[in-house]
């Protein structure tokens, strides 16, 4: 019934709450959130990142300049038709303040613990 989704591994179509896009570093970033009971060894989340294609395109007729468009990948695009299927188009599109904040925090822990885990193997090399 979702053979996108599928065709990505999952199969807890049922549980599936809400889901996210965003573009991050060229990519575009694709991450469904599940219902999970407390206590569930289950991810409550998944995420998927798509590369998106480049082609060229005419800008101007009359000067024959060409400029680079990137699109994103079909397989999100179907992923997206399937989720909006599923949960409604109840996914959040705007970004609230609340949001950006805890974004930001979950970045600080991941740049945080990265440079931690570089400076134990630089001074493991001592």
């Amino acid at each position: 019934m979702y053979p996108t989704l599928q065709s990505m591994g999952i199969t807890s179509i049922q549980d599936i709450e809400k889901f996210t896009l965003r573009f991050e570093g060229g990519h575009d970033v694709l991450k469904i959130y599940y219902r999970r009971e407390k206590g569930s060894l289950l991810p409550k989340s998944k995420k998927f990142k798509f590369g998106r294609s480049t082609k060229t395109v005419l800008a101007d007729g009359g000067q024959q300049t060409y400029r680079q468009v990137q699109e994103p990948s079909l397989i999100v695009l179907r992923a997206m038709e399937e989720l909006e299927k599923i949960v409604g188009r109840k996914h959040d599109v705007k970004v609230t303040k609340d949001d950006l904040v805890q974004e930001l925090e979950h970045l600080e822990k991941v740049v945080n613990s990265k440079i931690n885990e570089i400076k134990e193997k630089i001074s493991a090399m001592k």
